[in-house]
């Protein structure tokens, strides 16, 4: 009886162990997070592990912005706007027009950053493509960022514009932006059409 009693005292210890060790995993994991948009449509983007989001909307409507934390109750450093387009429209922004808007935005910067150029490169994802620029504040005041890389990418019929934040040695906050970026999805309902 007493080695039944230890055998499940060590199966529930060892139950309970894995269930805490497991639950920890799954908040330093990835998850995936679903905004539905005014329009009736979806976002689908999985967060870093550790970060945190909230969605704001701007009073009277339009599209919100969702603004994301890379540690619980750490400043917004990632900031992301979904723009659908008119259903009546019958074309999606183009290309040519995205990259403009993004060479436009990197003119306005340029001024205020360290480098002389900020080249506009091309960012694939898997439902789409899109433009950003990196840039380096010359001068960020105290709570400020140093490093801003911002753009736009093509989801689906989506357009996500977006400005990542980062410091020194924060150097993996814009290559996990853009990696969740790059795999996010718009998942469409039509319900906008009717």
């Amino acid at each position: 009886m007493r080695a039944l009693t230890r055998c499940l005292s060590s199966t529930f210890c060892l139950g309970a162990s894995l269930f805490a060790v497991s639950a920890a995993l799954a908040s330093d994991s990835a998850a995936l997070k679903r905004y539905e948009l005014p329009n009736q449509d979806t976002l689908e983007m999985t967060l870093p592990a550790g970060w945190e989001d909230q969605v704001e909307q701007p009073d009277g409507g339009g599209p919100p912005t969702i603004v994301m934390s890379i540690r619980p109750d750490g400043p917004r450093q990632v900031f992301i706007t979904p723009e659908w387009p008119d259903p009546t429209a019958k074309e999606v922004r183009e290309l040519a027009q995205l990259r403009d808007a993004i060479r436009d935005a990197a003119e306005r910067v340029k001024p205020e950053s360290v480098e002389s150029y900020l080249e506009v490169r091309q960012l694939n994802g898997s439902n789409g493509v899109g433009y950003y620029f990196a840039a380096t504040d010359r001068d960020p005041g105290a709570d400020e960022f140093k490093f801003m890389n911002q753009g736009a990418l093509q989801v689906g019929s989506l357009t996500l514009w977006f400005t990542i934040l980062a410091n020194d040695g924060e150097d993996t906050v814009a290559v996990e932006a853009l990696a969740m970026l790059q795999a996010a999805r718009h998942r469409r309902t039509g319900l906008d059409q009717l």
